[in-house]
Formats: structure tokens, C-alpha cells, sequence
């Protein structure tokens, strides 16, 4: 793995060990690699999903995790643009670009104004965001999640956040300050 100080590494599947760069900003914080693992061995089998939502991406880390063990498709959206850039870098030297839609909008402005449904979101606001508990609602409002989908959470293990009445909590992991949930529809 490189020592440059920018860079994060996909860790399974079909672009296992490939660098990916990171955002070098305050407002984005990069996915340790065993958050990344702990998150995606709770959503195994992966394959299953076919359609994968990456909300507040950043870098893009997450989703292309999730495209580079079997997801058929991912939307990738991020507002800050330095971010956006490095994600669509990022997208481009793994040749994602096919299986890939980018969005520079704010995540809480793509939720309120799409008309699709996902097998798999992918959450990580930034620590302590208040937009964290109105995407949830929104995700419920538009029914965004497939039948049998999950959304995956990630935040501060400090930071209890409500979670609407047609989401359950199917598993919970905390390592040091991050916190995986995964919850699914309450009538699946």
C-alpha cells in the first residue's frame, strides 16, 4: 500500500488493492479499511444487490467497495466539489464509469427529487451532521429502499440519531468512534 498520505486502497473483490485517492479536506473524513470490512462483512453476500445508493460519498470509497464485490450499478452523490472531483478520478482509473451515475447536489436534494428504489444505501454524513435523521425520513417518505434492501449507516458511536418508524435496526458494530447500522424496511 502506498505511504502517500491521500490515498485509501479498495480491499475485496474484482479491484482488490487498487488505490483510490481521498479527499485532503476537513469536510470529508476517509473510511478506515476495517470499517470498510466490519461494514461490508455485515452485508455479505454482497452480489445481492444490484443497485447501490452512495450518499454524501466523498471520495466514492464505499460504493466502489460495494461495485468491486458484485453490485451491479451505484449512484454516487456528493455536493463539496473538490470531493465530487476526486471521486469522479477515482471512478475513471477503475473504469466504473459504465456501472456509475455521479451527482454533484446535496444529498437531502437528490433524496427529496428521485424516483427510483435501491437494493443497498450507503450513508456517511459527516460526523455529528444534521442531515443524517432528515435523509432517513426522506429514504422512508419516497421509498427509496427496495423490498428486502438495507441502509448501511455509518456515524459517531457518540452521536444516537433517530431512526423513522418504517426502518428497523437489523445489526449494530461499533469500532472506536465509528458505529455501523444496517436497517431494513419494518414491513419486509
Amino acid at each position: 500500500m502506498s505511504t502517500e498520505k491521500h490515498t485509501m486502497r479498495v480491499i475485496a473483490g474484482k479491484h482488490r488493492r487498487r488505490l483510490l485517492k481521498n479527499v485532503p479536506s476537513p469536510m470529508t473524513r476517509s473510511t478506515r479499511d476495517r470499517v470498510k470490512e466490519t461494514l461490508f462483512n455485515m452485508l455479505t453476500p454482497v452480489e445481492v444487490y444490484s443497485s447501490c445508493l452512495d450518499l454524501f460519498a466523498g471520495s466514492g470509497a464505499l460504493g466502489i467497495e460495494a461495485l468491486s464485490r458484485g453490485v451491479e450499478h451505484a449512484v454516487f452523490v456528493e455536493s463539496q466539489p473538490l470531493a465530487f472531483g476526486i471521486l469522479k478520478e477515482n471512478i475513471e482509473t477503475l473504469a466504473l464509469s459504465q456501472q456509475s451515475e455521479r451527482y454533484r447536489v446535496d444529498a437531502v436534494d437528490y433524496c427529496r427529487r428521485v424516483k427510483k428504489t435501491f437494493d443497498l444505501i450507503l450513508l456517511d454524513p459527516p460526523y455529528q451532521s444534521p442531515y443524517l435523521e432528515q435523509t432517513l425520513e426522506i429514504i422512508c417518505q419516497k421509498n427509496m429502499l427496495a423490498p428486502q434492501g438495507l441502509v448501511a449507516v455509518l456515524s459517531t458511536s457518540q452521536q444516537a440519531f433517530a431512526i423513522p418508524g418504517c426502518l428497523i435496526t437489523v445489526k449494530q458494530r461499533t469500532m472506536g468512534v465509528t458505529m455501523v447500522t444496517l436497517l431494513k424496511g419494518a414491513n419486509t
